[in-house]
């Protein structure tokens, strides 16, 4: 589990790299949708069930979704299977889309 100390450096660091992030994948997902998923689950505490019930439309949300459960299992300590760093920040994903 994060301190809250590392929640609220993580919370200002996506907040501040977002407008710099490549808003649009090559598969037309929205990155700063993403990005603002992982800073509402950092700021509310959601839990997993509550980020399925926010963008529970399968495919629609499925970057947003994705994005999120990345903030969740950070925050909560949890293993991210997506992640080879464990102790990766949420926002070091999105270091390589920076314009």
């Amino acid at each position: 589990m994060r301190s809250q100390e590392e929640i609220n450096a993580e919370i200002a660091k996506l907040k501040e790299m977002k407008p710099t992030v490549r808003h649009f994948t090559a598969f037309h997902d929205d990155n700063h949708e993403a990005i603002d998923a992982q800073i509402r689950v950092l700021e509310k505490g959601m839990t997993e069930d509550e980020i399925y019930d926010h963008w529970d439309r399968a495919e629609a949300d499925e970057h947003a979704r994705s994005a999120a459960l990345d903030a969740q299992q950070w925050r909560d300590g949890e293993e991210r299977p997506d992640v080879e760093d464990q102790d990766a920040t949420p926002s070091s994903g999105w270091e390589e889309l920076i314009q």
